[in-house]
């Protein structure tokens, strides 16, 4: 029911849940109250009382502000026990922080391996409200999505955010350099089990002997090659260490019953109206751009070429990846310059990623995944690059290869090649299926596998061997 005042009534127990949660997130936020109060606007008075209980009528607007800032969906009174702090792991005990008051990094459980990037996660606010609450709902979280779609750096910026929750800390380890799996299972195995016991001591041994009980929190990037093994690997940690959870990145996902898995997709290029039915919200994907041509190239003003960016945005798909690149590019070409489709990816690919990927170039990224197919998967996305966007299952039946090889194979081989995030697909009343245009690009520039080669043919895939053995620094996010 709506309630003409302007206040929420609360009992003595919402009060107290409504206190608990502001906290809590505000702690796994890593915000101060004057940071709160910044982007909420929300006065710190107004905070400090809620946290300390002493305001027990708040101003109904003054909650749905705080909510929308800490990432929650404004709830009705009648939704009160929905803000029930039980669900939430319990935080270290502090009192909350006087106005004013320093930060002590002392207090700050351990972190090992490569760290978030400084600047704020744009357009990814709903994945990251997902990713915090499934890290504690569940031990094993993962993240797939394609390549340059942001992964590395969601799960490390989640995992930041989370470190107040884990006090043995968080430590993260990069997957990139163990051998895929299907070209030499012994080394892979021994390369994770060496990295488990860097990151949490020794393994579960035979008997079923429990490691520690300590709340701590495991990063795994880039696990796409290593799928298999991974999955077990976590299945003994987890079962020898009570305390741990995991967070997985893998363009393809892991075959685990108990894990959560949330696919993160592009970045949005449509804008949504505002409530007022006039004032567009800027999409993800422009905002992204914009941000770093204005870190970047402070002098550039592309207030006047908001449709060019736009359009930009939109060939390349939302992928954050490519959008990091077109903005260095900007450097040095007019924008203009990279809005034909037919020369776009060819000219970002002469630039370096830098520290934004482990792949030196874009088009490398995608050919990570390509080199790791059966030749059969590679025939058939072969065929797919050349449906139009939306395709349906029926049309994929229809290619050349479905003649050859039957219906199940086909539905099959397109699963597998959804699953390693090289077709996007949109599930709605009737699933259809895409491709993006850097992998399109990719696939183009690629020779086709001869089509008499058979399904369970899996070729040496000396290029994509090379890659993982050359030496490169870990990038702070991907």
């Amino acid at each position: 029911m709506v309630m003409s005042s302007e206040f929420v009534p609360f009992d003595r127990t919402d009060i107290h849940q409504l206190r608990d949660f502001l906290l809590n997130q505000r702690r796994v936020s890593g915000w101060t109250q004057e940071e709160l109060s910044e982007r909420s606007g929300v006065s710190v008075r107004t905070i400090r009382n809620l946290e300390t209980g002493s305001n027990t009528n708040p101003r109904r607007t003054s909650v749905a502000l705080l909510l929308s800032a800490l990432g929650a969906a404004p709830a009705a009174p009648s939704e009160a026990p929905g803000w029930d702090g039980s669900c939430w792991p319990a935080l270290p005990d502090r009192q909350p922080e006087p106005a004013h008051a320093p930060q002590r990094a002392s207090t700050l459980s351990p972190w090992q391996g490569p760290r978030p990037q400084r600047d704020p996660l744009v357009g990814r606010q709903a994945d990251m409200r997902h990713v915090l609450a499934a890290a504690q709902r569940s031990r094993l979280v993962i993240l797939t999505g394609s390549g340059g779609v942001g992964k590395t750096r969601l799960a490390l910026a989640a995992a930041a955010r989370l470190r107040p929750l884990f006090r043995e800390g968080v430590a993260v380890a990069e997957l990139r350099d163990c051998p895929p799996e299907h070209l030499d299972p012994v080394r892979t195995r021994a390369e994770l089990t060496r990295v488990a016991r860097e990151l949490v001591g020794e393994p579960a041994t035979a008997s079923g002997d429990s490691g520690s009980t300590g709340r701590r929190l495991v990063v795994l990037d880039g696990a796409e090659h290593v799928v298999q093994q991974t999955a077990r690997l976590a299945r003994r940690l987890l079962d020898a260490h009570p305390g741990l959870h995991l967070i997985v990145t893998s363009r393809r996902a892991l075959a685990s019953g108990s894990a959560e898995t949330w696919e993160v997709e592009p970045l949005p290029v449509e804008g949504h109206e505002g409530q007022d039915g006039r004032d567009a919200a800027v999409p993800g994907a422009v905002e992204l751009l914009l941000r770093r041509v204005q870190a970047g190239l402070p002098l550039l003003d592309l207030a006047h070429h908001l449709p060019q960016v736009h359009r930009l945005c939109r060939l390349l798909d939302g992928v954050p990846l490519a959008i990091e690149i077109a903005a260095q590019r900007l450097r040095s070409l007019p924008l203009s310059s990279l809005l034909d489709e037919q020369t776009l990816f060819h000219l970002l690919d002469q630039a370096d990623t830098g520290g934004l990927s482990a792949h030196r170039t874009l088009s490398e990224s995608v050919r990570w995944s390509y080199d790791l197919l059966p030749d059969q998967h590679r025939e058939l996305l072969h065929e797919l690059v050349a449906l139009p966007d939306g395709f349906s299952l029926e049309q994929v039946l229809t290619a050349r290869p479905a003649r050859r090889l039957g219906m199940m194979r086909v539905a099959h081989l397109l699963a597998e090649l959804a699953d390693a995030s090289l077709v996007q697909t949109h599930r709605e009343r009737h699933y259809t299926y895409r491709v993006h245009a850097l992998v399109r690009h990719v696939v183009a520039q690629t020779t086709r596998p001869a089509p008499e080669l058979r399904a369970d043919r899996v070729p040496v895939q000396s290029r994509a061997a090379a890659r993982i053995t050359r030496e490169r620094p870990v990038p702070a996010g991907r």
